[in-house]
């Protein structure tokens, strides 16, 4: 069998879920050490190199509009407008005046932010800095700018400070909890990923059904651990449907490391039957005594899976399970 034919054989579900309930403690390591790795992280970057400690002030005020030539109040100004206003002239230019130019005009420009967030009559104004002295002075010096600034606009009748605002710590949220979450869940997910490729290119011999997709070759049977005398009596019909009268049925135990067909096995009269055992590594034996018994002409009866798991037969063919050992299905 190409590997290319054996990439394309498919994935038996049952049995991949029946392997993984004996690996279930690599996801369970897996999702342990994601939580511990992702909840370190986050740690580290938000206490060891956690950004300076910030405070912010919110005040609000209260817009009266002037009317217009037709007697419609002004309303064209939004939230947008407001925070392009306050950082730019005529504005900017009052809360710099209010702090008597002793801050830098840039940082108050970068601190400050201005809203509608709901009414267009009421106007929230947010300083936020790392001094809760600045923030308080910044915020008084833009409240007392905007109602100077009505005062010289004739869309504004005027502006009034409904509630001056206080400087106050901004709490960060803690998203550690959330951090070791997620990455217990991406751990696992990942340790899913790689048992499954693990499982893709896994060449080892578990049920009939994983050599009976790559050879042309009848699986006789399953004999199990500690189980093997009673296993084989049951695997003697199986042998003599497809012994098609063959003087000798040779045993080749595929384990041995030297891949060298017995001498009664050469023999026109003879047929083998290879017996691979449980597990993994068992794909690649049997493919190598595949090759040598082609090469030596020799005729190959059927496949023997020895030392099987029977807890776990038992659970992948059910009520099919034959006590002893598992048949060829006619």
């Amino acid at each position: 069998m190409t590997e290319r034919e054996w990439m394309r054989e498919g994935a038996d579900i049952r049995l991949l879920l029946l392997l993984y309930r004996k690996k279930i403690w690599i996801s369970i390591i897996c999702a342990l050490a994601g939580a511990l790795l992702a909840g370190g992280l986050y740690l580290t970057v938000h206490v060891a190199f956690a950004p300076a400690r910030s405070y912010e002030g919110v005040s609000k005020l209260y817009l009266t509009f002037a009317a217009d030539d037709d007697g419609d109040a002004y309303q064209y100004y939004n939230g947008y407008t407001w925070n392009d206003l306050i950082k730019t002239e005529p504005i900017l230019d009052k809360i710099m005046e209010e702090l008597a130019d002793t801050d830098d005009r840039q940082q108050v420009k970068e601190s400050i932010t201005a809203d509608i967030l709901s009414d267009i009559r009421l106007l929230t104004v947010t300083v936020r800095t790392q001094e809760p002295a600045q923030t308080e002075r910044i915020l008084r010096a833009a409240e007392a700018a905007l109602v100077r600034f009505a005062e010289e606009m004739v869309e504004f009748d005027h502006i009034e400070v409904i509630d001056h605002g206080q400087a106050a710590l901004v709490v960060m949220e803690d998203e550690t909890v959330r951090a070791v979450v997620a990455g217990g869940v991406a751990g696992f997910l990942l340790s899913l990923l790689g048992l499954a490729f693990a499982c893709v290119f896994d060449d080892s011999v578990y049920v009939p059904s994983d050599l009976e997709k790559r050879y042309a070759c009848p699986v006789l049977g399953v004999t199990f651990a500690g189980d093997t005398e009673t296993g084989r009596r049951m695997l003697e019909e199986h042998i003599a449907c497809v012994s098609k009268g063959k003087a000798t049925v040779v045993y080749v135990d595929t384990s041995q490391s030297a891949v060298t067909i017995p001498e009664d096995g050469r023999k026109e009269d003879a047929g083998l039957i290879l017996q691979v055992p449980y597990g993994r590594g068992g794909g690649k034996l049997l493919e190598r005594w595949m090759r040598e018994a082609a090469f030596m002409k020799c005729e190959v009866l059927g496949i023997v899976i020895t030392g099987a798991d029977k807890g776990l037969y038992r659970l992948y063919f059910g009520r099919h399970m034959i006590s002893g050992a598992v048949g060829r299905q006619s």
